[in-house]
């Protein structure tokens, strides 16, 4: 199930489509709050915590349409890998963000699966979806 939090109606709605089309493509169907914080004072752009049951995603409600989904497909990758065993809350213990493995593979992953999102959507000719604006998801 997916829960909501904030957010415009229109964020709301391109967040569920591409949080099942993730879903779908990992063959997994947890539970997911994604909330839309302000976020003002943090540099992240999106960040997911794993709780008992289910995961908190939370998207910095500031960003554009795109760079809103890309975050949130790198921060369904951590999803995938939480919910695939390959990433817990010690994993990731004393080594630099950018050498993390499960970074490098949600970096690597993020716009790859934004594009496969738009295409199955048909949205390539959007001015919003095409690839043009500085993008750092965290």
């Amino acid at each position: 199930m997916i829960y909501f939090e904030g957010g415009t109606k229109r964020q709301r709605e391109l967040a569920e489509d591409m949080a099942i089309f993730l879903f779908r493509k990992f063959n997994m169907y947890p539970d997911v709050e994604i909330a839309f914080k302000r976020l003002t004072n943090d540099p992240a752009a999106g960040a997911v915590v794993a709780l008992d049951d289910e995961y908190l995603i939370e998207i910095k409600r500031s960003l554009r349409q795109r760079d809103m989904l890309v975050t949130l497909a790198h921060e369904l990758v951590h999803v995938k890998q939480y919910e695939r065993g390959e990433l817990t809350q010690t994993t990731n213990a004393g080594i630099d963000y950018w050498d993390r493995p499960s970074e490098i593979e949600a970096h690597e992953l993020e716009a790859v699966l934004f594009d496969e999102w738009v295409k199955v959507n048909q949205l390539e000719n959007t001015k919003w979806a095409q690839d043009g604006s500085a993008n750092t998801t965290v």
